[in-house]
């Protein structure tokens, strides 16, 4: 395989991530605002749910308003919720597009090593740090994800808990 032959290669395979790494993007974008109109969705039929048991369960207007304010800070939080969660989505998504074009771009440089080999020795030497960097690259990352994963959780485990101790502190001085 010729110098000119491995160039055209490693350029369409960085031209084949480079339009991976869009397509997730407008993918997790996608995503994100559905994510959005759903939660918006969902926050309006919440409240018109409350406004209904209110008027079912016969609430005065101050216990109406109370109930109909509850249920849209939650859905508040729950929508926050969503956006970390969707945030987290779309950086860990990020992270592995990343990872695929640096893979991409190491494996052109190990298959240009191992053309270069002038032996069976040099061959798989070159062959087994290929494989010895993909790892050490794939098994990095992975770290990485999940540490994206864990924190991501954790935002989201923090804003649920202080809505639900806000919740509980009004309740508690209201009763």
């Amino acid at each position: 395989m010729g110098e000119s032959t491995t160039r055209r290669a490693a350029d369409a395979a960085r031209s084949i991530a480079d339009e991976g790494t869009e397509a997730g993007r407008r993918m997790a974008d996608t995503g994100a605002n559905a994510a959005r109109d759903m939660m918006g969705k969902a926050t309006q039929m919440a409240g018109q749910n409350a406004e209904q048991f209110n008027r079912l369960m016969g609430f005065s207007a101050e216990a109406q308003g109370e109930v109909a304010q509850q249920a849209r800070e939650n859905m508040d939080v729950m929508a926050q919720c969503g956006g970390v969660l969707m945030e987290g989505m779309q950086s860990i998504m990020r992270e592995w597009m990343s990872f695929a074009q640096e893979a991409m771009a190491r494996n052109v440089e190990g298959v240009n090593t191992m053309m270069r080999s002038r032996s069976v020795q040099d061959l798989y030497a070159a062959q087994s740090d290929m494989i010895k960097d993909e790892m050490a690259l794939l098994l990095n990352r992975s770290v990485k994800v999940s540490e994206l994963s864990a924190r991501t959780a954790n935002d989201a485990v923090r804003r649920l808990n202080a809505r639900a101790e806000g919740a509980a502190r009004h309740v508690r001085h209201g009763a």
